[in-house]
């Protein structure tokens, strides 16, 4: 976190109409082995709530797979019986 690198940018990043933002966390630093799983849980909150907030036009995806929220109406249904 006290250290951060260039940003890659692909030759023909023109071909691409978005943005890939990777989460690379320095284990070290926290001295873990691994992410536990209370903060895969809260990581994985956040993606969900990013869904329902943005625009639907916003694709966004968990560890490769796009989430099927595309506006805050699923979000909401994801916690209420609807």
């Amino acid at each position: 976190m006290t250290k951060k690198g260039e940003p890659e940018i692909k030759e023909d990043a023109s071909a691409y109409d978005y943005t890939c933002i990777t989460f690379k966390p320095d284990l070290k630093k926290f001295k873990m082995q691994s992410l536990d799983k209370d903060i895969v849980a809260l990581f994985t909150k956040r993606a969900y709530d990013m869904a329902g907030c943005t625009d639907r036009r916003v694709q966004v995806k968990l560890n490769g797979k796009q989430l099927q929220i595309k506006d805050f109406k699923d979000y909401c249904s994801l916690y209420l019986d609807t």
